[in-house]
C-alpha cells in the first residue's frame, strides 16, 4: 500500500501548489483566475472520489489478504 499512499501525498501537494498559485494570481486575472478555480475545484472533487475509492480497495485487500491468511496457515 505504500504505492498508494505515495500517489495520495503527490496529488496533495499538487493540490496545495495549485491553491498557492490561485492565491498569488492578482484579481486582475479575471477569466484565467476563474478558470484556474473552476480546474481546482474539479482536481478537488476527483480527488475525494479517487480517495474514497482507493480506501474502499485498501480495505477489501486487506479483508482478502486476511482470508487467505487464515486459509493458508497449517
Amino acid at each position: 500500500m505504500s504505492r498508494l499512499n505515495a500517489a495520495r501525498e503527490r496529488l496533495d501537494k499538487a493540490v496545495g501548489r495549485l491553491e498557492k498559485a490561485l492565491e498569488g494570481l492578482d484579481g486582475d486575472a479575471g477569466a484565467d483566475s476563474a478558470a484556474l478555480k473552476g480546474e481546482l475545484s474539479a482536481v478537488r472533487r476527483d480527488y475525494a472520489k479517487l480517495s474514497k475509492a482507493a480506501d474502499q480497495v485498501e480495505q477489501r485487500l486487506d479483508k482478502a489478504i486476511g482470508q487467505l491468511t487464515l486459509v493458508l496457515e497449517p
